[in-house]
């Protein structure tokens, strides 16, 4: 049974991180001498004038360490989005809309060595990504909620040293090249066309994740 907790002494849990704590009571401090200031000296007076700008500036410090602090905060995910993993090894992470096509691929990243997560769509391939920082991310393009070209441009952002490989078959519009080069240009590594072989897409991702490794090599090695 846990020790009770001293009623002087909360638990650590309970603490909140004491530099961020301090910031926020100092900058309280700050507005409130800034506001009763602006509310007694003349706002036409330099002194007022002085005043009133330190009493936006403290107003945006706030809101700034409110930033920082969710920035700083562990990033996590409810346990019931994250699909167990298939198979083990290096992390790869399938975004697909059709559940048919994201078994197959799921299934065949785990069988040739991969731990293999899932996603149906954009919006939770994102919520995984930054949870897990996989090492391949293979997405569509065409999908519900979060589109495949947004979800490239907030995974290089959110985790650059995830490999990406972007598929398309150009849905209902039949632009797949189009599509595919877009996302080529906003920072997928390789992409493909649908329909392909799992073989295909396999080899694609063992050329990125190699080539992904090499620079690393080369630096250590000089």
């Amino acid at each position: 049974m846990p020790a009770p907790t001293s009623p002087d002494r909360p638990s650590p849990a309970a603490l909140p991180s004491q530099p961020t704590h301090d910031l926020k009571n100092l900058l309280a401090v700050i507005l409130g001498v800034c506001e009763s200031l602006a509310e007694t000296l003349d706002p036409l007076s330099e002194p007022g004038e002085l005043a009133r700008t330190g009493l936006l500036a403290a107003e945006r410090a706030g809101c700034l360490a409110h930033q920082l602090q969710a920035e700083a905060a562990p990033r996590t995910i409810a346990p019931e989005l994250v699909p167990p993993p298939e198979g083990q090894g290096r992390t790869v992470l399938v975004v697909e809309d059709d559940p048919d096509l994201l078994r197959l691929m799921t299934s065949a990243f785990a069988r040739a060595g991969f731990k293999a997560y899932s996603a149906r769509n954009g919006r939770l391939g994102l919520q995984l990504l930054r949870a897990l920082e996989p090492d391949l991310m293979v997405t569509d393009i065409v999908m519900p909620e979060k589109e495949g070209i947004a979800t490239i441009i907030e995974a290089k952002q959110a985790a650059p040293q995830t490999a990406v490989i972007a598929i398309s078959g150009g849905g209902q519009y039949g632009r797949s090249g189009n599509f595919l080069q877009w996302a080529e240009e906003l920072g997928a590594d390789q992409v493909m066309a649908k329909p392909f072989p799992m073989s295909q897409l396999l080899c694609a991702a063992h050329a990125v994740l190699e080539h992904r490794c090499v620079p690393a090599a080369r630096t250590a090695a000089g």
